[in-house]
């Protein structure tokens, strides 16, 4: 019943994101363990692509959070992960978003209207807010969902392309003297949804176009030898 789930809480904490153990040190979503987790994960190298940078690997820990912010509601979670990522701190984001012509406009993937709705916000937008705030700059709402695209979660490469081909329009009408665009997602998997984005600017958009996601979907040969080297770890 309600009332004896609200007495745990209470009583044992509430249960955190990362592993699900209830704790009464959560900083208000990780227990202190996943918090150390967070951080070492936050140091992985990452390189998606050419102009494209991720704050994390997706692993389960991330991928957890991840999926609170889009599917709990929890939209808080975004500057979460923004701010716990040693990359944006003093890493390669830092550095290189440091050098791009400024101001800096993050422009989220939009949502359809009808995922919207079920959803309640962007949580492109919240992860853009985040980055906003941190390196200066704004959140535009500078492209247009067209069409209502299925899930990418199960598709292949080849099906993601066609899913999303055509699927964004750009809005932007005056386009600024100077700056850069960031095109900013939540999961960088193959880059079908970022590279539609960055094609509905046009060949000839005059402005540098960047991508900043909070996850990097690693081929799975990169996901086997991290899960190998855990092993070892826990071998020795």
């Amino acid at each position: 019943m309600r009332w004896i789930e609200n007495v745990g809480r209470f009583v044992f904490g509430a249960e955190c994101l990362g592993c699900g153990k209830p704790s009464r040190n959560l900083d208000p979503w990780l227990c202190p363990e996943c918090v150390a987790e967070l951080e070492r994960e936050s140091t992985v190298e990452l390189s998606p692509g050419p102009d494209t940078y991720s704050l994390f690997p997706m692993r389960p820990l991330t991928r957890k959070l991840v999926h609170a912010l889009k599917y709990k509601g929890i939209s808080g979670v975004a500057t979460y992960l923004v701010k716990h990522s040693s990359s944006v701190r003093c890493g390669v984001v830092r550095e290189e978003l440091s050098l791009f012509p400024k101001p800096l406009y993050f422009v989220p993937v939009p949502l359809h209207r009808a995922r919207y709705r079920e959803r309640g916000y962007n949580q492109a937008e919240k992860i853009a807010a985040a980055l906003a705030v941190v390196f200066g700059g704004k959140v535009c709402r500078w492209l247009r969902r067209r069409t209502f695209v299925v899930s990418q979660t199960k598709l292949s490469k080849e099906q993601r392309e066609r899913n999303v081909a055509y699927a964004f329009e750009r809005v932007l009408k005056e386009v600024p003297a100077l700056g850069t665009v960031v095109v900013v997602d939540d999961v960088f998997t193959t880059g079908a949804t970022t590279s539609a984005c960055l094609a509905a600017f046009g060949r000839d958009f005059p402005l540098p176009l960047k991508v900043c996601t909070l996850l990097y979907d690693e081929p799975a040969s990169a996901a086997a030898d991290y899960a190998a080297d855990n092993r070892i770890e826990w071998d020795v």
